[in-house]
């Protein structure tokens, strides 16, 4: 058991030093095929620190599909805390 919660969390975090990877990649190659630098308006951040999750975003917009990302984060790590605790 301990193992299989070792590979799992050595897995999720992996996973999202490769979803930050991607995303600047893309990013950049959007900016190289637009031939310019141009600022983008809308951005936003979650920081979760434990099963709270910290919201900051530049406009109303982006805080609301932040606020639902941070919802299903803290959801899924109910149901693994709970499946890990107890399962």
């Amino acid at each position: 058991m301990n193992t299989l919660l070792t590979l799992a969390a050595t897995l999720l975090i992996l996973g999202g030093f490769l979803l930050v990877f991607i995303a600047v990649f893309m990013e950049l190659l959007r900016a190289f095929k637009q031939g310019g630098t141009e600022v983008e308006k809308q951005s936003g951040a979650v920081v979760m620190i434990g099963p709270i999750p910290i919201v900051l975003a530049s406009d109303p917009k982006t805080a609301r599909m932040l606020l639902v990302l941070a919802i299903i984060l803290t959801l899924i790590l109910i149901f693994l805390t709970v499946l890990f605790a107890y399962g």
